[in-house]
């Protein structure tokens, strides 16, 4: 009996710290270790109490996913690891836009992004095609959103 709660123990913490740390891992491990707990409990104490466990953990399941939807953003350790501003709106998207058609000067090389510098500010750009070395004259082609689109100035122009 100790085996299968510590089983379940294991098994619930590994799955509550796979909603909060990226990877997998924990999930599987989570996964396997409840498995394995209802499987010991069918073995063990027969097929009523194996069945039994297994709608309680589902709904024990399903009411923790529920609970952690909920109130994912409203828990003390989790509260900042939301966004709390917008991105892509306000002065900053309509000054971008207003790039087109401006030239700078890559500060980095472009391979194909990396940074320019375009009236005096630095930006994050990414180049039509190919790359572009470090000091090069460009051009922006475009600027939708928060993507600046950059072009390498022929020597003619």
């Amino acid at each position: 009996m100790t085996t299968i709660i510590i089983l379940c123990a294991i098994g619930i913490l590994a799955i509550l710290a796979e909603l909060v740390l990226p990877g997998g891992i924990l999930g599987v491990v989570g996964a396997v270790c409840l498995i394995v707990a209802v499987g010991l409990i069918f073995t063990s104490y027969g097929s009523t109490a194996g069945l039994i466990s297994l709608v309680v953990l589902l709904i024990l399941g399903i009411v923790t996913l529920n609970f952690w939807m909920k109130f994912f953003h409203r828990l003390p350790l989790t509260k900042d690891l939301l966004l709390k501003g917008h991105v892509g709106t306000g002065d900053d998207r309509e000054e971008r836009r207003e790039l087109a058609g401006r030239n700078g000067v890559a500060l980095t090389d472009l391979m194909p992004s990396g940074h320019a510098s375009i009236d005096g500010e630095k930006y994050d750009v990414v180049t039509e095609g190919g790359s572009i070395r470090k000091d090069t004259p460009v051009q922006v082609v475009k600027s939708d959103g928060q993507s600046v689109v950059v072009r390498q100035v022929s020597a003619e122009s």
